[in-house]
């Protein structure tokens, strides 16, 4: 059985790979990453400067000065952010289609992919983020780490009614195997005033720990099962993880031999190729690292590679 990598091994591995495998990979992009920078820059200028003209246009033509424009100077600063955006996302995608499968073999078996991933179901049937009916997903990682089969996803999920649209989640959801067997379904999510159940089948349980209760709403339909999987260790580990990953909020589903936490967050996580940075700028690509390896860590987090209680 080969020897698990230490994180200082990985570390070593994806630096010497970045120098010697990924950079010459990159390189010849350069080029096309100034262009990309320039179209970008004028398109965006091009929205700002339309936002300063209608906003003083008022001044010298009064008519249109109706509730309709008023808007339009704020949908013009909206659409340069957008449209520099898209810029940097497609010319980012080109490049990790390149790269990925180099960063992933410094993990061992991870495999990465974006735009689809067909087992988002569990989302929704864990109920661990709030309801949605369209999402649309970024990076996603897939594989075995320490013999713990996981999935790593980034996605907005959103819930339009009518007109109206809002997003729901923002940020990362990770699914995980247990190495506890159990066939019940148990959610813990921030406290809340009604203790409102996201599902009929799911009821409000009470924990006896005072501190946890008031951060944390438990749902469950196995009171037992859920006394057994949120132990006392769980419970510093899940408070602990906030502070790790910089994040205010923190959710998480015992469902049905898997665990699945969602860490809410508006930062664009995995990101590289900044267009107003040399290709080959060794930081992004460090930080991309570390924020992979700040999800892997889960599994010796809640010590998910082995037969303990948690």
């Amino acid at each position: 059985m080969a020897t698990e990598k230490t994180y200082t091994q990985m570390r070593k591995e994806f630096y010497d790979s970045f120098e010697k495998k990924i950079v010459p990979k990159i390189k010849p992009f350069e080029a096309e990453r100034k262009k990309t920078r320039a179209l970008a820059t004028r398109v965006s200028a091009g929205f700002v400067l339309l936002s300063i003209i209608l906003s003083l246009a008022p001044l010298f033509v009064p008519f249109t000065s109706s509730d309709n424009n008023s808007n339009l100077p704020m949908l013009c600063l909206v659409l340069a952010w957008l449209s520099w955006y898209f810029f940097k996302k497609n010319f980012e995608n080109k490049i990790k289609k390149q790269i990925m499968p180099i960063v992933c073999a410094c993990f061992g078996n991870l495999k990465w992919s974006e735009g689809s991933y067909p087992g988002g179901h569990v989302f929704k049937d864990s109920y661990v983020i709030p309801t949605y009916n369209s999402v649309s997903y970024d990076d996603i990682f897939q594989g075995v780490y320490k013999d713990v089969h996981l999935d790593i996803v980034e996605g907005r999920f959103t819930y339009k009614s009518g007109k109206n649209k809002s997003t729901v989640f923002q940020g990362i959801l990770v699914k995980l195997d247990m190495n506890k067997k159990f066939n019940s379904h148990t959610i813990i999510k921030p406290d809340s005033m009604l203790h409102m159940s996201p599902s009929r089948s799911l009821k409000h349980t009470v924990l006896e720990d005072v501190k946890f209760e008031k951060n944390y709403d438990v749902f469950t339909n196995d009171p037992v099962d859920a006394r057994y999987l949120i132990t006392p260790s769980f419970m510093v580990r899940l408070n602990n993880m906030k502070t790790a990953f910089g994040v205010n909020k923190v959710s998480c589903a015992f469902h049905y031999n898997k665990l699945i936490i969602a860490l809410p967050t508006n930062k664009d996580v995995f990101s590289i190729c900044s267009l107003v940075k040399p290709i080959d700028d060794s930081k992004q690509y460090y930080i991309m690292y570390e924020e992979i390896v700040s999800i892997l860590k889960l599994i010796d987090y809640f010590k998910l590679n082995q037969n303990i209680g948690l």
